[in-house]
């Protein structure tokens, strides 16, 4: 404003203030805005708004500007179109979504799909389908299953029934295919599932991303916006795969594109936003910055929605990301200067259901959003099978049988769990996901073809570690009677040829030193005798060495530093201990 004020012509000039609107600077304006024309600032400076100078406010709403503010500025409101359908009879898992942002998001895939390669140079015939499947998804690809109704089977029945120029396949739904490149027709999505092959000895569990339908279809998406600097944001509640498969992405990108994850939480603001954007980049010519060499830079912002909200519902780090997204600048906030960001997008994940619930929807219209669903029973049948029957490989065959079932076992006792063990005022952890599932399955790799050459075995530690963390995150004996019952029914149902005494019995004590401490060697405790002798032996070598710990290692205490052992030998294990003071924790 003090440059503008200085220049000596009188040519139109106008300052756009875009961004959020608070008391605190909106009344500092009331002086410039009225016929004083006048700023002043904190130091006394006085800087005048000329008569050929005006001011323009580009904001989301009034909700904090006082009378004052309002009666001094012209006011134009602009509205959003309509898509009506879309308004009247559907919801999507995020209730902010503009009806212009969809169709921004529309433009974006359409930007994508109608290159060369798809649709060709010689006519146009192709166009529509592919219009179809971006407009499918676009429209529809943020919906999910919200308030009990599925919302994306019943816009694809809605699609199906009311456009039929372009025929979807009479079988599954409108998500569910893709546009074939050389038979331009559709084509489910399984038909280009890649197998992979998984090694448990070589490649940790937590650094494979198995492919199925539902992730091959995001992966599609995410290349194609990926490619032309479009924005995408995969949204879900808690464990439902979003970072898993945005880091599985990542790691598949070419060798021009490089990564940087940042991680929201309550207190991330604007300034530590800022130095986690700067980090990576280096100083180009003049004020432009960017990634080292040629390459590209993604952000990937996990937990978007994360950050602490302000009084007037805003949050800084947000505001500095949509200026970034929207202008390809940031400030440098000691010079006051542009810096401009080259190369570099964003990826961002969330969940609806936490944090501060939504963003802004100025910045998340320069998102394609997609809803990521908890995985159908198939996909997990699919991933888990590929764990274990892979680990398994190396096994005789009785055990290799013995996988498919355990596996089916999993997944039916995860179900079971999650429908009897609901979420509440006072067990508000009672939320099982899919990281328990993985919990479960990632305690199985532990085993080995030396100690489990027996079926009965291999069924005695599934049991085991889906006691450790299902089991264990109950709060009442009730609670964990009921778990019991719930483990040695699908048991029963699954492992027919064994007996439920026996694959039941005992203590049921799986922990990494049952070979000797020092010795790691994943095994059954078969008695409590073994386990104490095991364990005050290790307590006396301790004590010659170290200042002396008397500690009464009872049955409980016993159980208690066995699962301690087997979470921190996991790989990313952490313990929490939960009880009351005084009670040994």
């Amino acid at each position: 404003m003090r440059d503008l004020a200085t220049m000596p012509d009188t040519n139109p000039k106008w300052i756009i203030l875009d961004g959020d609107l608070d008391a605190n600077w909106i009344e500092n304006m009331n002086s410039v805005m009225d016929d004083n024309r006048l700023l002043t600032l904190a130091s006394n400076e006085r800087i005048r708004l000329l008569g050929h100078m005006r001011m323009i406010f580009e904001i989301r709403d009034l909700a904090f500007a006082s009378p004052a503010t309002v009666t001094r500025a012209g006011i134009l409101f602009i509205s959003e179109a309509v898509l009506l359908e879309l308004r009247m009879n559907y919801k999507h898992m995020l209730p902010n979504l503009l009806d212009f942002g969809l169709v921004q998001a529309l433009c974006n895939l359409l930007d994508d799909l109608l290159v060369v390669e798809n649709v060709g140079v010689a006519g146009a015939e192709h166009f529509e389908i592919y219009f179809v499947l971006a407009c499918v998804w676009a429209f529809g690809g943020a919906m999910s299953i919200t308030s009990g109704v599925d919302y994306r089977k019943k816009f694809s029945q809605y699609w199906k029934d009311t456009w039929k120029t372009v025929k979807f396949p009479h079988r599954g739904e409108v998500f569910d295919c893709f546009v074939d490149q050389t038979k331009h027709e559709f084509t489910p999505w399984t038909e280009i599932v890649p197998e992979i092959a998984f090694d448990s000895a070589t490649t940790p569990m937590g650094q494979v991303t198995v492919p199925t339908s539902e992730t091959v279809a995001i992966s599609y998406w995410l290349d194609n916006l990926i490619k032309n600097k479009h924005g995408a944001m995969l949204v879900g509640g808690a464990g439902c795969g979003k970072t898993a498969i945005i880091n599985g992405k990542l790691r598949l990108l070419p060798e021009e594109y490089s990564a940087e994850l940042v991680n929201i939480n309550y207190y991330t603001n604007a300034n530590m936003f800022q130095k986690i954007l700067e980090a990576p980049l280096e100083k180009k010519a003049g004020k432009n910055y960017g990634p080292p060499g040629n390459k590209k830079l993604i952000y990937f912002v996990d937990d978007l929605n994360m950050a602490a909200l302000d009084a007037y519902n805003t949050a800084s780090n947000i505001s500095l990301m949509r200026q970034h997204v929207d202008y390809g600048h940031i400030y440098d906030l000691n010079k006051l200067q542009q810096k401009v960001l080259l190369n570099t997008q964003y990826l961002a994940a969330m969940n609806p259901t936490a944090g501060s619930f939504i963003v802004n929807p100025r910045l998340q219209r320069r998102f394609n959003t997609f809803a990521i669903n908890f995985p159908s029973g198939e996909c997990l049948n699919s991933i888990y099978s590929t764990f274990l029957l892979g680990h398994l490989s190396k096994f005789n065959e009785e055990v290799k049988e013995l996988g498919k079932r355990i596996v089916q076992a999993g997944l039916m006792l995860h179900k079971r769990v999650s429908a009897t063990f609901r979420k509440t005022a006072s067990n508000f952890h009672y939320e099982f996901n899919i990281r328990h599932m993985a919990g479960v399955f990632q305690g199985l790799l532990n085993a080995n073809p030396a100690q489990f050459g027996d079926p009965l075995k291999m069924g005695q530690l599934w049991l085991h570690e889906s006691e450790r963390i299902y089991g264990d995150r109950l709060v009442s004996k009730e609670d964990l009677k009921k778990y019991k019952e719930l483990a040695a029914e699908q048991a029963k149902k699954f492992f027919k040829e064994m007996s439920p005494t026996t694959l039941m019995a005992e203590p049921l004590i799986f922990c990494h030193f049952a070979g000797g401490v020092g010795e790691k060697c994943y095994d059954r405790c078969p008695t409590f005798n073994d386990l104490s002798g095991l364990l005050n032996g290790a307590l006396d070598e301790y004590n010659e060495q170290n200042a002396v710990m008397n500690l009464v290692l009872f049955e409980d205490a016993m159980r208690h530093v066995a699962r301690i052992s087997r979470i921190i030998e996991s790989p990313g294990g952490h313990a929490l201990l939960v009880g009351v003071g005084g009670s040994g924790k």
